[in-house]
């Protein structure tokens, strides 16, 4: 199983992407009690240091290879949200714990989501992706079902899916072609790679 670098940092898309750090904390913190943004996710304390304590115990994982937790900027630096995979192995990963700022520029969270996926896939080529989703956060359901993912199981409230790299890829290019449309030159995030 290929590894992230501790100094991993990427530009894809037009979004710079790196490795959480300890420096992160606070911004994490706000992201995850903002209580409309950590709504669908585990709660999380408002103690910025306890975030810290996370992190460096994620960074044994880290180490592993068996975690990865991005923040996603701006080419200038400025932070827009997180993403994470967790459980790598050689057969499937984890996705979650993702999460934008509100105001992120139009199209940088599906594009993290886009990004943190081709790198999973990039490091175990024939692991199934597995995560899930809140059956009321409609609107991540309706993104996610464009890759068309496999329901694998179901409780009251939450869909459990996987996704192989073949769904994930045939879906991926209209998906990235739509985007650069609604994006238009004028923002942020908008790469011409897209369009191609």
């Amino acid at each position: 199983m290929v590894k992230l670098p501790e100094n991993f940092e990427l530009e894809r898309y037009g979004l710079h992407v790196r490795l959480v750090r300890e420096k992160d904390a606070e911004f994490i913190v706000k992201l995850r009690t903002d209580v409309r943004l950590g709504r669908y996710i585990h709660a999380t304390a408002h103690d910025v240091e306890k975030q810290r304590e996370w992190i460096r115990e994620y960074q044994k994982r880290e180490a592993a290879g068996t975690e990865y937790y991005f923040i996603f900027e701006t080419a200038a630096g400025n932070p827009l949200g997180v993403y994470r995979l967790y459980e790598i192995t050689e057969d499937s990963f984890t996705s979650g714990s993702w999460i934008f700022l509100p105001d992120a520029p139009l199209g940088a969270s599906m594009l993290a989501f886009i990004i943190a996926r081709e790198l999973a896939w990039e490091l175990v080529p024939n692991a199934v992706n597995v995560y899930n989703i809140k059956k009321d956060n409609t609107s991540v359901l309706q993104f996610t079902g464009t890759f068309e993912p496999k329901v694998i199981r179901e409780t009251e409230d939450t869909l459990y899916f996987e996704n192989t790299k073949e769904d994930f890829e045939e879906h991926k290019t209209p998906i990235l072609r739509m985007l650069a449309n609604r994006m238009g030159k004028a923002c942020d995030i908008y790469d011409r790679k897209i369009a191609k």
